[in-house]
Formats: C-alpha cells, structure tokens, sequence
C-alpha cells in the first residue's frame, strides 16, 4: 500500500511545480537575451580602426563600447547563468578601461537608448 505524502511535502511539491513555468520563462527570456546580445558584440565598432584623430568617431566608439558592457551587466544581474557569464569579467575591465578614455578625451555622451 503506498504511503501519503505529508502534508508539508505536498505543499513543497505544488509551489514548485506553480514557480517551474516561470523559471522556464525567464530561462527562456535569458537565452533569447543572450543571443540578441552576442549579436550584437559581432556589430559593436572596434576602437583599434577608429581614426585616432578624430575625436568624434573616437567618442561614439567608445561610448558604444560603453552601452554594450552595461548591457551585458544588467543582463548577467538577471541571468547570472547565462552562457556570456564568462565573457563578463574581460567585458567589465574593458569598459572600465573604455569609460577611462571615455573622460580623458572629454567625450560627452550622444546615443540615447539603452543606458543600463
């Protein structure tokens, strides 16, 4: 004859199951993050072909650079098992290095959007 389960166990067991569809959602809405993001690090200007004497192009490099590294941040706060996990401690000095050159060559901010 089977044993009931306890009451406890029981209660343990249903909020589970009601939490578990949206584990999967968030789950779901990270890898669709996580692949929209990794496309868009393939877009993101390179710094090392910008004409170092114009200071425009420099500025929007950067500042570009910038918005991506925030954005890959505020994504590993929510996702923190997200594949680009790795990815974000290199991305993090860079955009430290990236907002110290940012300030040294007195850019100001330009692209309104995403800001972290």
């Amino acid at each position: 004859m089977a044993r009931p389960i306890p009451h406890l166990l029981s209660a343990v067991l249903i909020a589970t199951l009601a939490v578990a569809p949206e584990a999967v959602a968030q789950s779901s809405g990270c890898v669709r993050e996580a692949a929209d993001i990794r496309r868009a690090e393939t877009q993101l200007p390179r710094l090392d072909v910008a004409p170092p004497d114009d200071k425009q192009i420099v500025c929007i490099t950067l500042e570009t650079n910038l918005l991506f590294a925030r954005r890959l941040a505020a994504h590993i706060a929510q996702c923190p098992r997200s594949p680009l996990a790795r990815r974000a401690q290199a991305w993090r000095h860079t955009g430290a290095q990236y907002s110290a050159y940012f300030s040294n060559r007195r850019c100001k901010p330009a692209i309104r959007g995403f800001r972290g």
